[in-house]
């Protein structure tokens, strides 16, 4: 797999081994320009949680991911349950 999975590129290519089959779950094919807007406030919302957690509001943080950051994920076929933005998470708030 590509090791850079901020790049159009490694989208294309993790979304075709992610939805390999058509379907109704299977979200369609962003541009580079969608995808770029959209990696860019995931990794905002990164952020945002990082913030949760520092402030010790571990419940709210885990709220927080599961309504904005999961669906994010998903939509870039990343949703592979690590951390991809090396943030410091602690607390099992995910």
């Amino acid at each position: 797999m590509n090791q850079d999975f901020t790049s159009y590129d490694a989208y294309l290519e993790r979304y075709r081994l992610f939805y390999d089959e058509e379907g109704d779950e299977r979200p369609p094919i962003m541009s580079q320009e969608e995808f770029q807007q959209r990696f860019d406030l995931l990794r905002d919302s990164y952020q945002v949680y990082q913030q949760y957690i520092d402030m010790g509001q571990v419940e709210q943080g885990s709220i927080y991911y599961q309504s904005v950051i999961n669906g994010l994920e998903n939509l870039l076929a990343i949703a592979d349950g690590t951390d991809n933005f090396s943030q410091d998470i602690y607390g099992g708030a995910i």
